[in-house]
């Protein structure tokens, strides 16, 4: 009986270890929520009207001490992160785009990868969109060239005229990505007294949006999404450290938790799948960012 004991315990232990290597492995995969009815809250119902703003080069460690009160109110009744991460290298078109298609460079892979921009314009309910850039290469996302696009500048003449649009047409999805701050930080620096005074413009721009929603009479069921592509130091970015690398992301709105600072790190290709998920799109398998679940009321 001894002898067999001793021949059974390491088959034994052997099991043991086994067993506790598949159940490690097992735990440790990560598996993207799927777009269901279980993920969400009881009550979910997709939001009829969304808007992104984005604006370049604002980096989130320069937030606390900037004069937006418009963005802090949002901040304070919606969903928000100042500690978000951008990719590196920490540039404008990988970074925008990453935000967009909800996948980094890396792992798009073709041609044809969907963005936000086509899951909105292939379902009629959400097709009523426009994107208002600055910057000519955000163009490129583009997959489909039917969605109505308009030229604007970081200035309050073009938030009137885009104040106007949103007021007369009231679309479904609006994006919207300005220059600045980064133009100013590249001729001054980052957190410079221009950079600050760049930023308090912004948010009075910011403020002139949101006040056509209010406006059009479609405020209470809307979303309002705040994010930027990187942030900078000195009168540059392209580094993997903070200043560069950290971005504020702000959901704000119609089903949002309130005054709800998001507890995990996150990345600026969860962006899109939350946007998508709002919107009540079915989320494409190809993308790698996971939906915000956490933000919802």
């Amino acid at each position: 009986m001894e002898i067999m004991n001793k021949k059974i315990k390491p088959i034994f232990i052997l099991a043991v270890f086994a067993a506790l290597v598949v159940f490690f492995i097992g735990g440790c995969k990560t598996t993207k929520p799927a777009l269901q009815a279980g993920n969400f809250p009881p009550n979910f119902v997709p939001v009829k009207h969304l808007v992104f703003i984005g604006l370049d080069g604002w980096g989130g460690i320069y937030v606390p001490k900037a004069n937006m009160p418009t963005v802090k109110r949002m901040m304070s009744k919606g969903a928000w992160t100042l500690d978000a991460r951008c990719i590196v290298p920490s540039v404008s078109w990988p970074n925008w785009s990453t935000l967009f298609y909800g996948t980094p460079p890396k792992q798009r892979g073709r041609e044809d990868f969907p963005s936000i921009f086509t899951l909105v314009q292939k379902n009629e309910r959400t097709k009523k969109s426009i994107l208002f850039y600055e910057w000519d290469e955000l163009l490129k996302i583009y997959s489909v060239d039917t969605m109505e696009k308009q030229k604007m500048h970081s200035d309050v003449e073009s938030a009137e005229k885009i104040a106007a649009y949103i007021k007369e047409q009231k679309p479904v999805f609006t994006a919207i990505g300005f220059d600045e701050p980064d133009t100013t930080g590249h001729k001054t620096h980052w957190g410079s007294k221009a950079y600050y005074a760049k930023l308090e413009e912004m948010d009075n721009v910011i403020a002139i949006i949101e006040q056509a929603y209010k406006d059009a009479g479609i405020y209470d069921n809307t979303v309002f999404v705040l994010s930027a592509d990187h942030g900078g130091l000195f009168d540059t970015h392209k580094l993997n450290i903070p200043q560069d690398r950290i971005i504020p992301i702000i959901f704000y709105g119609c089903g949002i938790k309130e005054g709800f600072n998001i507890p995990t790190r996150i990345n600026n290709y969860e962006i899109t799948p939350t946007m998508a998920a709002l919107l009540g799109l079915e989320i494409p398998p190809e993308w790698s960012g996971r939906i915000l679940y956490e933000i919802f009321k």
